[in-house]
């Protein structure tokens, strides 16, 4: 059977949508192919028979500024034309630099089995997703996929990300992370109130946090000597945040919790990710969803040459689910522009290791 791949270049997912529905699949599963996902990279691919009929599409977005790609759905005729096309994903993908394809399916639904024959395996289920429960997730690794998956969570608020960042890395100490039951909101918001700068966190006030909740050492790298993340604040509502902050301080160094203020490049980070550790990171949202803004992720392995991060936020409105943020790979340069903040551009990072 002759076919010819068409990319996004030649059809839209929107016009896919309808072209599948003429063929009769259901409008709920084309409501992911016409949702808009702008920003969000979205491609239509299309194989077509030599009359120019459909006979297997997929599509594909992913998050700017990461290595992966994820299948949001993929339709067929004919299975050996499906395969073909996944290869074909998956060889785009690899030229790309990506270091993993991932696929996201209606929970209930099983997985081709062609998509496990190419090495697709399942993903661990999240604590919480915001709403995003009702799928699960598959990933093929592209390079040396062998590393410890924790667990995810999805912040419930918009300014408890530095919390939820801290306690993912938390799983597995004395102290614990979630749970995946009904405390642990409770816990979130609980770990924030006691690392807020109110309502952000700042580093050395969510290291301080951190350190009390594992029992275990940490390690705050800050390279500004002011007060950080108060771009913004003036009068009484700097000045007694910055006070909390010369606190946080004072703290830090009651506990021993060494606070660096050189600056850490991006090849120390991804060493000491691969050796074991996890780091907080404060990041500028703007290389991902294209406005900036201050937000905590957490680093915990080393794929190949990118850095595997959690991220507590999750863009339901562009499509976005928790397979997208779960296990999300960051290729060094990105995250080299990722992890700083402010016109100063400083870095914020909190080192620990569980276990």
């Amino acid at each position: 059977m002759a076919v010819e791949l068409r990319l996004h270049s030649d059809t839209s997912p929107a016009a896919v949508a309808d072209e599948l529905e003429a063929l009769g699949v259901p409008a709920e599963r084309l409501g992911r192919w016409r949702l808009s996902r702008e920003g969000y990279r979205a491609t239509a691919w299309v194989s077509r028979d030599a009359n120019g009929a459909a006979i297997t599409a997929a599509l594909t977005s992913g998050r700017p500024a990461t290595a992966a790609v994820k299948i949001v759905d993929v339709w067929w005729r004919d299975e050996s034309a499906a395969t073909a096309l996944l290869d074909t994903i998956i060889a785009r993908s690899r030229a790309l630099g990506d270091a993993a394809v991932k696929w996201e399916i209606p929970v209930g639904a099983v997985l081709p089995e062609f998509a496990a024959e190419k090495g697709f395996v399942a993903m661990r289920r999240p604590w919480a997703a915001v709403g995003t429960e009702d799928v699960g997730g598959f990933v093929r690794w592209l390079s040396s996929p062998h590393h410890d998956e924790p667990g995810y969570y999805a912040q419930t608020t918009l300014f408890t990300c530095g919390a939820v960042a801290a306690l993912i890395a938390a799983e597995g100490s004395a102290g614990g992370g979630f749970r995946g039951d009904d405390t642990d909101r409770d816990t979130e918001i609980g770990f924030w109130r006691r690392a807020s700068n109110y309502p952000a966190c700042e580093p050395v006030g969510l290291a301080v946090a951190l350190h009390d909740h594992l029992g275990a050492p940490v390690e705050v790298a800050l390279d500004t000597d002011g007060p950080a993340l108060l771009e913004g604040f003036t009068g009484f509502d700097r000045s007694f945040r910055a006070e909390l902050q010369q606190d946080s301080l004072r703290q830090a160094g009651e506990r021993g919790i060494p606070v660096r203020r050189d600056r850490v490049d991006v090849a120390e980070l991804a060493r000491r990710v691969g050796a074991g550790e996890r780091a907080l990171l404060l990041i500028d949202e703007a290389p991902m969803h294209g406005e900036t803004g201050p937000h905590w992720i957490v680093a915990h392995a080393l794929v190949g040459d990118a850095v595997i991060v959690e991220d507590p936020w999750i863009n339901v409105d562009a499509g976005e689910t928790w397979v997208d943020v779960h296990e999300m790979p960051v290729l060094p340069e990105d995250l080299d522009q990722l992890v700083r903040w402010s016109a100063e551009g400083y870095r914020g990072i909190v080192f620990t290791r569980v276990g």
